[in-house]
């Protein structure tokens, strides 16, 4: 079966993208020169990037893949420009690269390329959207604007990117390119984190922590990182995430030169993890290292693997070695069972299980936490945060639609274990093993944490599920281009 990317040919050649793409950068510069010596950071710098929206939007209807990978890399930190462009919609743009981007690929689907559609994890994707548009009925939610706001990060983006990922993301090329647009920016929002910590947050950043950060992210006279993201927990588990995937390829089949650089940026995430001062990334590292040894099958080091993962637990558990160190103790106070948020947490769930028992298809999309406190104040669960990505699903959704979207992420994790099986390119396989067990462990990170549904975990997330769901895609393209598979 002859397996090929749909049609997009472009309307310029590659030199004339390259030029417009550095005109795009020489007129941003010159703009933003002139914004920045005017003083005004305010909507007004919006100028400033006049010409990078322009040509990206020339560049996503010339192919759409320049609008995936912009969105990819733009979920990085959109949230951070947040604090240097006040009152900007820069979450809104994200709507409208998705929009465009899936109108171009509209426009280029033909009976050939239809057909890298047909797969369950689009299926799946378009029932929970289904139901998720069905809550506008909620006769607990009468408000439009909050199940707009709130839809977007629960299924809508999904239902777009999908389908993008399904006909564009078709060759190795694309799936390493994944990877180091995620290495890439998990460094540099590493290094922004420890220098904040060490270095110290700049005027922006600061007027944020007064404003409304200062009371989660400076804990006595500890300031918790956040970076680039929304906040210091979404930081701790990216770092935690990025810090897991270049934990895996250091350990694969790669050259002595490549598992020292995968090594080394393994523990500069895993620094940039420990200044978040979040003590909910730690699971998805344990997370993502359980299912690497189970999915490897080399019993020589799968014992060693689980002994040292049981070490490492009981030290954190039992001793108080390392209290010293902030990060640490932060760490620590996670594995224990009567730690004040936790049995805070614990309450609030209580009392939602009680308020849900006559609500089947929950309070309706937008009527939790933020979007609860904008739409509707004074509600009872306007001031009853979830603190949890699956409670917030539950409480707005209802057990009903808990079920259909457990369902849907049970078919990626069934799915990605029987397609890792049947690849057979190391490198391919060491790739789907490291998003397998990071998005497992983002799945457990997600029990304690909002952190599935938000930038950059989201698009992440939502990539690496189509992924897995086509894992064998990959596979072959490498073996076919070596010779191995005649009939592919």
């Amino acid at each position: 079966m002859a397996i090929s990317r749909p049609n997009t040919t472009t309307f310029f050649s590659p030199e004339v993208n390259n030029v417009l793409i550095g005109a795009m950068i020489l007129m941003t510069g010159i703009t933003m020169s002139i914004v920045l010596s005017m003083g005004n950071l305010g909507v007004g710098a919006l100028v400033a990037f006049l010409p990078v929206i322009f040509g990206l939007i020339v560049l996503i209807i010339n192919n759409p893949l320049y609008g995936l990978l912009f969105y990819i890399n733009y979920s990085f930190f959109f949230t951070g420009l947040n604090r240097y462009i006040v009152g900007a919609p820069l979450g809104l743009s994200i709507d409208g690269v998705l929009f465009l981007t899936t109108l171009s690929m509209i426009f280029r689907l033909t009976k050939d390329n239809v057909k890298l559609l047909n797969n369950g994890i689009l299926y799946t994707t378009i029932l929970w959207f289904i139901y998720t548009l069905l809550e506008i009925t909620n006769p607990d939610a009468n408000k439009i604007g909050s199940w707009v706001y709130a839809v977007r990060g629960i299924s809508l983006y999904a239902v777009q990117t999908v389908p993008l990922t399904l006909l564009l993301f078709t060759k190795k090329e694309d799936l390493n390119a994944f990877f180091k647009i995620i290495f890439g920016w998990g460094l540099f929002t590493a290094f922004w984190g420890w220098k904040q910590i060490n270095i110290g947050v700049d005027a922006f950043e600061k007027n944020w922590l007064d404003v409304e950060g200062k009371s989660t992210h400076i804990l006595g006279d500890q300031l918790r990182a956040f970076s680039l993201y929304s906040d210091a927990g979404q930081f701790g588990v990216t770092m935690a995430y990025v810090a897991f995937l270049f934990l895996i390829m250091a350990l694969g089949p790669y050259t002595t030169r490549k598992k020292v650089l995968y090594g080394i940026g393994f523990f500069v995430c895993l620094i940039g993890m420990g200044t978040s001062g979040s003590r909910g990334p730690v699971f998805v590292i344990f997370v993502g290292i359980i299912s690497y040894l189970l999915l490897v099958k080399n019993y020589k080091i799968l014992f060693p693997g689980i002994l040292t993962i049981l070490l490492v637990f009981s030290i954190l558990k039992f001793s108080y070695i390392g209290n010293a160190n902030y990060q640490i103790y932060r760490v620590r106070t996670a594995l224990d069972p009567k730690e004040a948020s936790l049995l805070v947490r614990l309450e609030n769930q209580a009392k939602l299980r009680k308020y849900l028992e006559t609500r089947p298809f929950g309070s309706g999309i937008g009527t939790t936490d933020v979007w609860a406190k904008r739409f509707y104040p004074g509600s009872y669960l306007a001031n009853l945060p979830t603190d949890s990505w699956f409670v917030k699903i539950w409480a707005e959704n209802g057990v009903v639609g808990l079920s259909i979207y457990a369902f849907s992420l049970a078919f990626v994790i069934v799915m990605g274990v029987v397609n890792i099986r049947k690849l057979r390119n190391p490198d391919t396989r060491q790739k789907m093993i490291a998003l397998y067990g990071g998005f497992l462990g983002i799945l457990v990170a997600s029990f304690g944490n909002p952190v599935f549904g938000q930038a950059p975990l989201g698009a992440l997330m939502y990539i690496s599920m189509t992924i897995l769901c086509t894992a064998t895609l990959f596979d072959y393209d490498v073996v076919n281009k070596k010779g191995l598979l005649k009939n592919a």
